[in-house]
C-alpha cells in the first residue's frame, strides 16, 4: 500500500460526499469488504475495489478518487448496497463521485451519456444471449456479435 501524503488530503471530502442524497451513510463504513465481495465488476476487473474507493474518500483523497477510472466502472447493480451490513449505498456514492468528477473537470461532460449507452448495449447483449440459450431468439451467435460490434463502434 502506498503512503498517504497528509498535505494532499481533503478532510472535508467525506462530509461533502455524505451531504448528497444516498451517500449519507458513507462514514458508517468499517471496511468489511462485503461490497467488494458482492461486486460483479470486481469479478472481471480485479483492480476495481469498492472498499478501497470508500477508504480513499474517508481519508480525503479527493483528487485520487475523482480522477480515477474506477468510479466509471461501477455497473450500479446495487449488489454492494444489498449486502452492506452498515447500509452504505456504494452505488449511490458512485453517482455523487461521477457528478463531482465532471463538475471539477476530471471527466468530460458527455461521459454520463456514453456510460448510459454502454449500459444499454450490455443489457441488450445479455438479453440476446439469454434468449439464444433459452431458445427464445432467432438470432445466430454471429448476428448477436455483429449487432454488439456495430453498437460499440457507435460509442467512439
Amino acid at each position: 500500500m502506498s503512503k498517504i501524503n497528509i498535505e494532499r488530503a481533503d478532510a472535508n471530502f467525506k462530509y461533502e460526499v455524505a451531504s448528497h442524497p444516498g451517500a449519507e451513510n458513507i462514514k458508517k463504513c468499517f471496511s468489511c469488504g462485503t461490497c467488494t465481495g458482492a461486486c460483479p465488476v470486481f469479478r472481471v476487473e480485479s483492480d476495481y475495489n469498492p472498499r478501497k474507493i470508500i477508504r480513499q474518500i474517508l481519508l480525503g483523497l479527493r483528487k485520487e478518487v475523482l480522477q480515477s477510472k474506477e468510479i466509471w466502472l461501477c455497473a450500479r447493480c446495487y449488489s454492494c448496497t444489498a449486502h452492506c451490513p452498515q447500509g452504505v449505498s456504494f452505488a449511490d456514492i458512485i453517482v455523487v463521485l461521477r457528478e463531482m468528477a465532471i463538475q471539477e473537470g476530471y471527466a468530460p461532460k458527455n461521459i454520463l451519456k456514453k456510460i448510459d449507452e454502454i449500459t444499454d448495449c450490455a443489457n441488450e447483449f445479455r438479453k440476446d444471449c439469454i434468449n439464444r440459450i433459452t431458445g427464445n431468439n432467432s438470432l445466430s451467435e454471429h448476428e448477436i456479435v455483429s449487432k454488439v460490434r456495430t453498437k460499440v463502434a457507435g460509442l467512439r
